[in-house]
C-alpha cells in the first residue's frame, strides 16, 4: 500500500510540475542558423511569396562552437512580399490566410561555409487523423501484451499491495 502511495505521489508531482516554456523565437545562439535556413528556403524556385519565421523550437543542446551536425526545427508563414523583390523579409507582413509550413533540418559547421539542409511541409490542420490510428495501434498492442502476461501482472500487483 505504501508503494502505491509513493507511485501516486510521484505521478502527481510530475503532472503538477510546470511545463518548460517554449519560446516562439530562437535563442541568440541558434537564431542565425534558423534565419539562414529561412533564407535558403526562400531561394526555392517554386516559391513566389516569401516566407518569414513564425516560431522556432528551442534547441537546449545547441553549441555554436561544436563541429557536429545540429538539428533545426521551426515554422514559417507566407508573407505578402514577392521573393523576386529581394526585400528584407523581417519587414514583410504575414499574409492573412498565408500558408504555414513546419520545417526541420540540420545545421553543420563541419565545412568552412556552414551547410544547412532543410525540408518544409505544409502544417496539417487535422492531426487527429494520424493520432486516432496511432492510439488504436497502441491500445491493440497493450491489450495483446496484457493477454499474454496477465498472470504475471496480477501476481506482481498482488505482491505490491501485500508488501
Amino acid at each position: 500500500m505504501e508503494t502505491c502511495l509513493k507511485v501516486l505521489l510521484i505521478v502527481g508531482a510530475v503532472t503538477a510540475a510546470p511545463a518548460p516554456s517554449s519560446s516562439p523565437l530562437p535563442s541568440h545562439e541558434d537564431a542565425d542558423a534558423v534565419l539562414a535556413a529561412v533564407q535558403i528556403y526562400n531561394q526555392d524556385p517554386d516559391i513566389t511569396l516569401a516566407y518569414r519565421l513564425l516560431e522556432a523550437e528551442p534547441q537546449p543542446d545547441w553549441d555554436v562552437s561544436s563541429k557536429t551536425i545540429q538539428p533545426l526545427t521551426f515554422t514559417v508563414k507566407e508573407t505578402v512580399c514577392l521573393v523576386k523583390e529581394k526585400r528584407d523579409i523581417s519587414q514583410c507582413e504575414f499574409k492573412e490566410d498565408g500558408l504555414v509550413k513546419d520545417c526541420s533540418g540540420f545545421f553543420s559547421t563541419e565545412q568552412d561555409p556552414a551547410s544547412i539542409i532543410i525540408k518544409c511541409e505544409e502544417a496539417s490542420e487535422e492531426p487527429n487523423i494520424v493520432t486516432r490510428g496511432r492510439w488504436k495501434r497502441f491500445w491493440r498492442g497493450a491489450g495483446r501484451f496484457f493477454r499474454r502476461h496477465k498472470e504475471k501482472i496480477i501476481r506482481a500487483a498482488v505482491d505490491i499491495v501485500l508488501s
